[in-house]
């Protein structure tokens, strides 16, 4: 890798008082080297993330109710996230059969916003938030019928996101007892597989911490500020990352408001004070999303982080920095003003299984699926194949997660499944040796409203839903 400049300084005043948590038409650009546009700031790393061990399985499906301390004779919750793993990666665990799946069509009480999915003992959960903030839940059986089945609490603030839980056989909402939470995102586990508390932003940004009981003791990281929406996603190791420091000066407003972030905090949570420390964007400019993304790349030593980053002058790049707050691999930038890329996720797409980011040029004029192949030689992301008429992001909503990735068909391929430009079908969109194509398409027969949701019952298959504008869930299972 490129000898690139350290941006990882520390979080200073950083106060843990938690008790009890414990340990138009537009051309893909050139090709830019990760150096291009940096600027020279003062910022020395005093501190490092050292390498964390790889993770046991591609990630979790993650959500809970107030939190009770894992005792011997419970099992380890799962979560189900709007966006895939808690990682951040919207990829799909399994194989699926998408093509030749009868989808299943479930009437709902209303509109729905998002959906989650979830493994239920042998079957699949799916979890839909409405336009007014009612819940609802169905279990979808092996045979292809969905019943409705209970949840708790059935309600959130509307628009929401939810997290989903699962724990010995009982679905919950994964929901903090403050009522100073952000109703913008949702908390989530301190630590993978406990239940020893719950982190999130408050409605101001500030950062809190609630432990276990109905006397939940809430503490604040003094001195980090995240953005409003912010989804916090977990690396291998249990380090939490999100977007902080919000900032108004890069006015583009097209992710449901007019803030972005001035940096990337890192949080590994311990006994006593956290590990803390925070990335700043090497080009200058802001993180334009609301969630980095973790992934891994055979041969490269570590966890990687990729996130969108803008500037005023050279608009949007993809960028992938390690955990010590080095850039390692940025992509070309778009160079017209104001125009923005949604980075979706990172896994084996290339023709001979290499692992490709894959992103959306300008989804809101007209999208153009973006594969980029990293090169740590000489730190640059190349794009390597495009796909036009397909979208990921509906503009001015903070829904990032119209889009899945995986082996969705039994081939041995990855596919990413996004929506057409008009939303009313989903493509499988391939790398090939000779570019990427179209292998196979759904019809949604109507319009998605709502995330792409997936899960992957007992059996490894792998499972999508989506809602549409007529108040349907479909799932193709």
């Amino acid at each position: 890798m490129p000898a690139t400049k350290n941006r990882l300084a520390p979080v200073l005043l950083l106060a843990f008082l938690l008790v009890g948590c414990g340990g138009s038409s537009e051309e893909p650009g050139t090709t830019t080297s990760a150096q291009e546009a940096s600027t020279e700031e003062s910022s020395t790393t005093q501190h490092e993330f050292p390498t964390t061990q790889k993770r046991a399985t591609t990630g979790e499906t993650t959500g809970t109710t107030p939190a009770t301390t894992i005792s011997a004779d419970k099992t380890a919750p799962a979560y189900g996230y709007t966006y895939g793993q808690a990682s951040g990666n919207r990829i799909v665990e399994g194989t699926g059969n998408l093509p030749d799946s009868s989808p299943v069509d479930v009437q709902l009480d209303g509109v729905p916003v998002w959906v989650a999915g979830i493994p239920l003992g042998d079957d699949t959960a799916w979890v839909v938030t409405l336009e007014d903030g009612r819940v609802q839940a169905f279990r979808l059986d092996g045979s292809g019928v969905a019943e409705p089945i209970s949840i708790s609490p059935d309600e959130l603030q509307p628009g929401q996101p939810p997290l989903v839980k699962v724990q010995d056989s009982s679905l919950g909402l994964v929901t903090s007892q403050s009522e100073e939470t952000s109703s913008l995102t949702h908390p989530v586990p301190i630590l993978a597989g406990r239940e020893n508390g719950l982190i999130y932003p408050n409605q101001n940004g500030q950062i809190s911490t609630e432990s276990d009981g109905d006397d939940a003791a809430v503490g604040e990281y003094v001195g980090i500020e995240a953005l409003p929406d912010a989804r916090f996603v977990r690396g291998a190791g249990d380090t939490l990352a999100f977007l902080s420091s919000p900032t108004d000066r890069y006015d583009h407003g097209v992710l449901g408001d007019a803030i972005e972030a001035d940096s990337m905090t890192l949080l590994r949570p311990g006994e006593g004070a956290p590990e803390a420390g925070f990335i700043a964007p090497a080009s200058g400019g802001v993180f334009e999303q609301i969630a980095p993304l973790w992934f891994e790349v055979p041969g490269v030593d570590g966890e990687l982080l990729a996130v969108t980053e803008s500037t005023p002058e050279l608009s949007t790049r993809v960028s992938v920095y390690s955990l010590d707050g080095s850039l390692v691999a940025a992509g070309p930038f778009i160079r017209e003003p104001y125009k923005w890329r949604h980075l979706i996720a990172a896994g084996p797409f290339g023709p001979n299984g290499e692992i490709e980011l894959v992103d959306t040029l300008t989804p809101h004029i007209g999208g153009t699926i973006e594969f980029y192949k990293p090169n740590f030689d000489d730190g640059s992301l190349d794009v390597v194949a495009t796909q036009t008429g397909y979208t990921s992001h509906r503009i001015y909503t903070r829904n990032m997660d119209t889009a899945r990735a995986g082996d969705l068909d039994g081939d041995g391929r990855w596919e990413l499944l996004v929506p057409n430009d008009a939303y009313t079908e989903l493509g499988a969109i391939r790398h090939e040796e000779d570019g990427a194509t179209v292998a196979w398409t759904l019809p949604a027969d109507g319009t998605i409203v709502t995330n792409l949701a997936s899960a992957t019952n007992s059996e490894g298959r792998a499972q999508i839903a989506a809602g549409r504008g007529d108040g349907v869930l479909r799932i193709w299972p």
